[in-house]
Order: C-alpha cells, then structure tokens, then sequence
C-alpha cells in the first residue's frame, strides 16, 4: 500500500507547521481544503499560499467543498498538482461529474471520487470507472483525530471486488490497530492525518504500521 500524508489545516501558519512535520518523509502528500459549509471547519489557505513551500513534492487536493467546479479552477493551476478529490455528496448529479472528470483529465491531472461512511456504495455505480481513485472516508470529514468507522473495511472489500482497476484509497481514523486489517481488505493508498501529526517519531510510526 501507498502512504500518503495529508495536511488538514485552517490557515497557512497551521498548514506550514503541519507541512513541514511530513515534508522529509514523502515526495507526495494531500492537501485538505474545506469551505465551511460542505464541512464545518473552513481553510483560509489559497494556492499561492503554499506554492513555495511545497514546489519540491506532487500534491493531490482533496476538496470537502460544496462548490466543487469553483475550487477545481482554483487549484488546478499549481504546477505540481497531479490529482484531484472531491466529494460525491457535494455534486451527485452524473453529468456534472463526468463533465469535471473530462476537464481535469484533459490537462493530464488525475481525479479521485471521496465517499462520505454513510453514503451507499451502489450511489456511485454509474460514475466510478470515470474516476482514478475511489477515497472511502473512514471517518466523516473535516476534522483529524475521528473514531475509524467499523463498516470501513467491508466498504473496501466490496470496492474491491467490484471495481479490479481502480485504485481505493482510505482516508481517516488510520493507526497501528487497523492497518494490517486495510491492507488484507484491498486498500491500495492510507491516507495518514492525525496519526503522522501527534507522532513524535514518524519514521518509527511508519515502521509499527509496517
């Protein structure tokens, strides 16, 4: 499985500091953005805010945005973005998805489709094999530190069964207790918040997951 870092943070002194924990250990990391209305926190980070900082990595964006076209051309624009997430729940209608999918993949960045713990599987039949990755959320979104969903890893399985080439990734409520129970169940990508952040030896908190 790919471990992917992700820095979930409400401003850019928040997000330097969370940033510069995870940077020497990865090459890539997701970048949470929210807009307080999809979720209730909200992000006051724009794309120029973290340009500098993060020039030396690929990033993908995971948007937990109600406005998902508007933050797409927002973000879409950093040169080192190489994908994009964004929710179902907040643009279910078919159409609208296949037509941001072919927008995304017209510049060659990739496209991931998140799903909240409560949101059917079979919701997303008709638009999945559009997507590269389908982020199953172990926790609900916008805040790191949540209790993993039980029905996590039978949600995983499924995917897996039904969907053999496209990637699966999890996103939320990860530790040294469920890892190994992910990994068995298909999961090709961990997306790692909280666990990475209150580590106070990362290199050694990836070894215990391995």
């Amino acid at each position: 499985m790919k471990i992917v870092p992700s820095v979930l943070a409400k401003n850019k002194k928040s997000f330097l500091q969370e940033w510069r924990k995870v940077a020497p250990f990865f090459d890539y990391a997701q970048v949470d953005i929210m807009d307080g209305k999809f979720v209730k926190n909200k992000s006051n980070i724009k794309p120029h805010d973290i340009k500098k900082i993060t020039a030396q990595h690929n990033l993908e964006i995971h948007l937990m945005v109600k406005e998902v076209a508007k933050y797409i051309v927002l973000w879409e624009k950093l040169n080192n973005v190489k994908k994009i997430i964004w929710h179902y729940e907040a643009l279910p209608d078919p159409n609208s998805i296949i037509c941001l999918n072919d927008y995304l993949k017209k510049k060659k960045i990739k496209t991931g489709l998140a799903i909240n713990p409560e949101t059917p599987l079979n919701k997303v039949d008709k638009v999945a094999k559009y997507f590269d990755t389908i982020q199953i959320m172990g926790v609900n979104p916008g805040a790191q530190g949540r209790k993993f969903h039980a029905n996590s890893l039978a949600r995983i399985k499924k995917l897996r069964k039904k969907y053999t080439k496209i990637k699966i990734a999890i996103d939320g409520g990860m530790d040294e207790k469920n890892f190994q129970k992910i990994k068995k169940a298909g999961a090709d990508i961990v997306i790692l918040g909280h666990y990475l952040q209150e580590s106070k030896n990362i290199k050694k908190s990836l070894n215990n997951l391995k």
